[in-house]
């Protein structure tokens, strides 16, 4: 093979390459700066998330709007940031939590929590203060969800919040938008 044809092939070859590995470098941007998928194998959320199953998550709504009371976001564990959770933000900074007679309070006033299908367990203490940047996370299955009120670190910092959960997109049958 002479000069002009290896020449040839290289240029042919990087014509190839380069839209490759541009619309990989723009793909994995997007999953990780604005949506993605993301995989629920347990049931600490159920009904609310069915388990298991895959969410879609909207990076950008926590980006650009302050988390919520109630919104299902996704989060590095604090205890572990290797790890990724899926809960409810339940107490904002400065609010107090505390749980009495299976309801959760916040500030004092019981929180209306219509997808709570049964009483929810105190935990190891009943009252839990929420620090400036930070956030309190329940499931919505209490029983088994490990959650704020059992972790060492029991507060979400605002900048551990990955995105907020959207839409369950499998399976098929359990489809629909996570409220």
């Amino acid at each position: 093979m002479d000069d002009t044809q290896r020449n040839s092939l290289l240029k042919g070859l990087w014509g190839w390459i380069w839209p490759i590995a541009v619309g990989c470098l723009i793909a994995w941007g997007i999953m990780h700066w604005v949506v993605s998928f993301a995989v629920v194998p347990s049931s600490s959320m159920y009904p609310t998330i069915p388990n298991p199953c895959y969410i879609f998550v909207n990076h950008l709504e926590t980006e650009f709007e302050k988390p919520y009371r109630g919104e299902v976001v996704l989060f590095k564990f604090p205890d572990d940031p290797s790890r990724i959770f899926v809960k409810r933000i339940i107490g904002l900074p400065g609010d107090t939590i505390t749980f009495k007679n299976g309801k959760v309070y916040i500030n004092g006033k019981e929180l209306n929590e219509p997808y709570i299908t049964q009483p929810t367990d105190s935990g190891p203490q009943s009252s839990y203060h929420v620090p400036a940047g930070c956030y309190f996370m329940l499931g919505d299955n209490r029983s088994v969800s490990e959650d704020s009120r059992y972790w060492t670190h029991k507060y979400v910092p605002e900048k551990s919040i990955l995105g907020r959960a959207d839409f369950v997109v499998w399976p098929i049958g359990k489809a629909g938008p996570i409220h």
